[in-house]
């Protein structure tokens, strides 16, 4: 019997509501633990687990309507969650007064601060609330839209504004389970008793839900959650790690959070008298430094002094603070001036005024017309490689480093009340002697403390795709050269005395997890940002790579406190099963579970095990404490990583371990993103080969616009494939199975359109292509065989260079399928009758209309529709700025076509092409030169240079097409008119003046006659 999920699923209101939840940012319910990279939404796995136990009815329309009414995704669930807003008044009423004076005025916030801005500060207020004064501040909410019909009237994205998320409710009322209980047959009156009867239902037990790849437990942890019997598991013990605080320190008891609490409350303490004892933040006007600036400086060859380095010398927006350097006689080092600066001269600074990095070169700050490469500089045999004991670069090395800058902080009392003043200022003589004892103390310790494990002491790994780069960029090998002398000193201090006064599990942990937050925040890959009203350092991840930065922040110990204390404002989150977590190769599993649900790594799209590294160097020594049982150590050689023979085969052996441990009438998930059709093409043979069969493939958006790794060219949504044991090995023919992969896609991109077209969720160009290929492995996955080739053997046949496995020709072709589908709104007639690289054309315009800029997109519609060459057709290839060519950058490209009289037109640069009745011999011309919409693109640039006299036009047109012209004309007006509405597209401004010639033209057609 079919699932829910195996005959539909609410992928518009799913990706409303997976979009809400990544836009919450540091209010996402697992974030708080620390970093990792790709969560999935909690939504999407309660959603997916629930449509996984849900059987399906005969009334489609009745199952739907239940299952937004248990995830109150119904229009009641939504008005039940439409909470309103907490007024200013009521933030400003409950933050402390430091918050107060900083960012808010008598009538609420100051101006300048960015939504993400504003839901940091919330957070921040929020965490540092009793539950009771979390409770009475929640109480103050006022529903912005009070009537009912109002709300309804909007759409569903619409309405989320103002609702909590579902995770955040008791979920549905009495009234509505009754609903829920009726149509299901079953006696629930929470979600928890609703999975565990469907589970019994069909397995005989409570379901048990595994997953492993945990990575940072967004699967188990709602899973548990929810009420199943979670099971986890990662190689990566980093990853094991936020699994298990997940579901014991989140999931935990209200006793656990405060011992967690307590421990890390009182290392702060003691961490912050000794600190104040050894005098290496304060200063001698009663200050104290929270934030210090640091940057790289070299001395190049035919230079006479020291250039520090940085991108931009603009150190505060709001507070109009920048960095200028000046020449000291007698000396190779430059000074800084720290100053406050008028509003125009800060606009200077916001266009990079002096800035000595730009494009990997090194400038001169006084003579721009002088630079070095960065890479010359660090010479032909590379940097000198740290050694253990470095903390700082020796005299000689290319690389040297400076702190410039400090910001103290002093509390006064004004009009009654306290208040925070902030200073920035250059490092005095007094300043640097503080940074010298601080060496001086970090060396007294440092041996006893890589020891102990209270400072990092692994080194890096060499040969990893991100580590390379320490090598090769700064020369350093082991991990606790990515932090300075006084990072190191603090963090190894709060290490010292977290772990004196840890005792239970839970407490180490929560240190542990605290200290690696803070690594996150605190180290020489902590950008400086200056922008907004929030000048503070940034997180060393802020996407998914190592970054060596030439200028850098580091944070004051009370700056380090609040990302130090994790469940800070925290209360207990209800979880029925708090499961098992286990650090294992997912190919020694022996769990059973009755659904698997995983997000697999995706050859090399992120390199877990070497970032993990950055944190299990912190976790190093004391995790053995906690979890004596686990392998400290990423253990990189048995990662699944790479697109090779090695990533499939162990891909293999994992999915058919995990179809071993699962029923007969179990299932799977699993979670997919990427792009490359080859990938898809191996991850389908995979499952293919361990005998796994898509049932279903849905598309979700999960990812915000700028999400890390997929900044810049990359997809937004994820294709959820559920898959069951493949018990029959029928035989397929590849001739049977085209017809059925198009009808396939077909199916799935009209789904999809169908939503799009209610304006939810307005999917993209590369959701479409991943539902092209997943609706391909839905065929494909079906047989046993294809054409009787062994499945295993084309899984690791060895192939020439450029040869496509069937399996990868019938995965193109969906794409093809695809861009064939993808028809452009009003031009559904003329489609039939255009070529493909007409198609190719027509199809590049229009996402560019709809605001498209990645190349990467423009390149895959080339291959979908067979066109090998795109360049001539593009005014701009940027990475993330290609646009098309317009009718009139067109006529002065290199394309040379043949008109049907062997009358060559020309676009040569710098040639006036006329009426193109001038002959140019042309080898091998682009097959866009000599196509019926080259012409008509021509015939629009004559209109456009003849000040929109269609005329010219119109008698080339009649002049290159003969008596044929009268059989097209009518497809040459709807083509017209199409192009007309290009200018009124936002972005669109190239296209203004060719689009009103198209509409002069296109009425001129109209009313020609014979």
């Amino acid at each position: 019997m079919p699932t829910f999920i195996e005959t539909q699923f609410p992928i518009a209101r799913l990706s409303a509501e997976a979009y809400k939840e990544r836009k919450a940012n540091n209010g996402q319910t697992l974030t708080r633990l620390g970093k990792w990279w790709g969560r999935k939404p909690l939504i999407l796995v309660r959603a997916s687990i629930l449509g996984m136990l849900m059987p399906a009815s005969n009334d489609a329309k009745k199952d739907r309507e239940i299952f937004l009414k248990i995830l109150t995704m119904d229009d009641d669930g939504t008005w039940q969650r439409c909470k309103g807003e907490i007024p200013a008044a009521a933030w400003r009423e409950a933050a402390t007064p430091e918050v107060q004076a900083e960012f808010f005025g008598a009538r609420g916030l100051k101006q300048g601060l960015s939504d993400e801005d504003k839901e940091a500060l919330f957070t921040r207020i929020w965490e540092a609330l009793s539950p009771e004064q979390q409770q009475a501040l929640d109480a103050q909410r006022m529903r912005p839209i009070p009537d009912r019909a109002e709300f309804d009237a909007l759409s569903y994205a619409e309405r989320l504004v103002h609702c909590k998320r579902p995770e955040n409710i008791d979920g549905p009322t009495s009234t509505i389970w009754v609903d829920i209980n009726t149509h299901l047959g079953t006696t629930a009156t929470c979600l928890a008793e609703l999975i565990d009867q469907l589970g019994q239902r069909t397995f005989g037990h409570t379901p048990r839900v595994g997953d492993s790849f945990c990575g940072g437990g967004s699967i188990p942890f709602e899973a548990a959650r929810i009420g199943c019997e979670a099971f986890a598991s990662d190689l990566n013990p980093v990853a094991g790690l936020l699994t298990w605080s997940s579901l014991n320190l989140l999931g935990g008891s209200q006793d656990v959070q405060e011992d967690v609490t307590r421990v890390q409350a009182a290392a702060l303490t003691a961490a912050d008298q000794q600190v104040t004892a050894w005098g290496i933040e304060h200063n001698e006007q009663g200050e104290r430094a929270d934030a210090y600036l640091y940057c790289v400086e070299v001395k190049p060859e035919g230079c006479d002094y020291f250039i520090p380095l940085a991108p931009s010398w603009l150190i505060g927006e709001k507070s109009r603070v920048v960095a200028r350097w000046q020449r000291v006689p007698g000396s190779d080092r430059l000074k800084p001036d720290i100053a406050v600066v008028s509003e125009d001269e800060l606009a200077l600074y916001k266009g990079k005024k002096g800035a000595t990095v730009d494009d990997s070169r090194v400038i001169d700050p006084f003579d721009a017309n002088r630079s070095w490469s960065i890479e010359a500089l660090r010479g032909p045999d590379g940097l000198r490689l740290w050694s253990n004991d470095d903390i700082v670069p020796r005299v000689g090395d290319v690389f040297q480093e400076r702190l410039y800058c400090i910001r103290w902080v002093k509390t006064v009392i004004r009009n009654g009340k306290p208040k925070e003043i902030r200073r920035y200022a250059a490092p005095d003589s007094a300043d640097l002697l503080r940074d010298a004892k601080v060496q001086s103390l970090l060396r007294e310790r440092f041996n006893e403390w890589q020891r102990k494990g209270f400072i990092p002491s692994k080194s890096i790994p060499e040969q990893g795709a991100e580590t390379d780069r320490l090598f090769r960029e700064r020369g350093w090998t082991h991990w606790h050269h990515l932090f300075t002398p006084r990072q190191l000193l603090t963090h190894g201090l709060l290490a010292e005395q977290s772990f004196a006064l840890a005792r239970s599990k839970a407490a180490i942990v929560g240190c542990l997890l605290g200290l690696g937050r803070i690594a996150n925040w605190d180290s020489r890959g902590s950008a400086w940002m200056w922008h907004g009203s929030n000048e503070k350092g940034d997180q060393t991840f802020n996407n998914q790579a190592l970054n060596t930065l030439v200028s850098y922040s580091g944070r004051g110990l009370e700056k380090i406190g609040p990302t130090f204390r994790l469940l800070d404002g925290a209360s207990p989150i209800k979880v029925a099963n708090t499961g098992s977590t286990a650090v294992v190769d997912a190919r020694d599993l022996t769990n059973a579970c009755d659904l698997w649900i995983t997000d697999p790594p995706y050859a090399d799209a992120v390199n877990y095990h070497e970032l993990g590294d950055f944190f299990l160097a912190w976790y190093d020594k004391q995790l053995t404490n906690a979890f004596p049982e686990w392998t400290p150590d990423a253990r990189a050689q048995l990662a699944v990583r790479g697109n090779g023979d090695d990533f499939r085969r162990s891909m293999v052996e994992i999915y058919k371990n995990l179809a071993r441990h699962m029923p007969d009438h179990g299932l799977q998930m699993v979670m997919f993103t990427h792009k490359d059709p080859a990938v898809w093409a191996d991850l389908g043979m995979i499952l293919w080969a361990a005998g796994l069969k898509a049932t279903a493939a849905w598309t979700i958006s999960t990812e915000t616009e700028a999400a890390g790794i997929k900044k810049g060219d990359y997809v937004q949504g994820t294709v959820c494939l559920v898959l069951r044991k493949r018990v029959a090995n029928e035989p397929g023919f590849l001739d049977e199975v085209y017809p059925l992969v198009e009808d396939e896609v077909k199916r799935q991109i009209a789904s999809m359109q169908a939503l799009d077209e209610g304006g939810e969720p307005n999917f993209n160009d590369a959701d479409y292509q991943l539902a092209a290929y997943a609706a391909a492995l839905k065929v494909l996955t079906q047989y046993g065989n294809l054409d009787g080739k062994d499945v295993e053997h084309e899984v690791f046949a060895v192939r020439a260079k450029g040869e496509k496995s069937d399996f990868q020709a019938v995965i193109e072709r969906a794409l093809g399928i695809a861009c064939d589908t993808l028809i452009p709104r009003g031009l559904e007639n003329a489609w039939r009758d255009l070529s493909l690289v007409e198609r190719y054309y027509l199809r590049s315009l229009d996402i560019e209309s709809r605001g498209e800029r990645r190349k990467g997109m423009y390149e895959e519609l080339a291959r979908g529709f067979g066109v090998t060459d795109i360049k001539p057709l593009l005014k701009s290839d940027k990475a993330n700025g290609t646009r098309v060519a317009s009718a009139s950058a067109l006529a002065a490209s290199v394309l040379v076509a043949v008109g049907h009289d062997g009358a060559g037109i020309a676009g040569q640069t710098g040639t006036n092409v006329g009426r193109g009745r001038g002959r140019v011999a042309a080898a091998g011309p682009h097959p866009f030169a000599a196509s019926p919409l080259r012409h008509l693109l021509f015939a629009v640039r004559e209109t456009a240079v003849n000040d929109n006299s269609p005329e010219p036009g119109r008698q080339y047109l009649r002049d290159t097409f003969g008596q044929s012209y009268w059989g097209r004309r009518e497809g040459f007006v709807n083509l017209l008119e199409w192009l007309a509405a290009l200018g009124n597209a936002e972005g669109m401004g190239e296209w203004v003046a060719d689009s009103e010639a198209a509409r002069m033209l296109a009425g001129r057609l109209r009313n020609d006659h014979a």
